[in-house]
Parts: structure tokens; C-alpha cells; sequence
């Protein structure tokens, strides 16, 4: 899998669209792992903006994937603190 910057909700939502319909699952399938409604998936991908970061971090472990933070254009640089 590739990895993607989200500069705005709006990527988020779909990037998470994305990662979803890769693993070939459900709204259904995704909110049952992360303990919420298929419209709460739903209300995500469209637009996340007004969602809990609770949220969003249930759905990033439900598709099994990580939040990273960097200061943009980073990407190939490693640091450490």
C-alpha cells in the first residue's frame, strides 16, 4: 500500500475511502470493527470535518492503518527526536 498526505478533511475522507474499497470492505464492515453505525463511516468519508479525532482514530485501527505527522515535504527524510 502507498502512502498519502491528507492537507485537508476532504482528503482525509477519501483517502479513507480509498484505503477501504482496497480491502474490499464495507461501510457496514468497517464501522462494525470500529463500534460505529454505517452512517458514521459514511458521514466520514464525505466529510470528516465535524468528526471526533476518537472517531477518526477508531476507523484508521479498523483499517488497520496509522496517523503520521512530519512537516510537509519530509516525506523520504528520517528524524528522530
Amino acid at each position: 500500500m502507498s502512502e498519502f498526505a491528507a492537507r485537508t478533511p476532504q482528503q482525509l475522507g477519501e483517502i479513507l475511502r480509498g484505503f477501504r474499497r482496497e480491502k474490499q470492505l464495507t461501510q457496514h464492515a468497517v464501522g462494525k470493527e470500529a463500534g460505529l453505525l454505517q452512517s458514521a463511516i459514511s458521514q466520514i468519508e464525505s466529510d470528516p470535518g465535524p468528526a471526533s479525532l476518537v472517531r477518526i482514530y477508531r476507523v484508521l485501527s479498523a483499517l488497520e492503518l496509522e496517523l503520521v505527522v512530519r512537516p510537509r515535504g519530509m516525506a523520504d527524510r528520517k528524524t528522530e527526536w
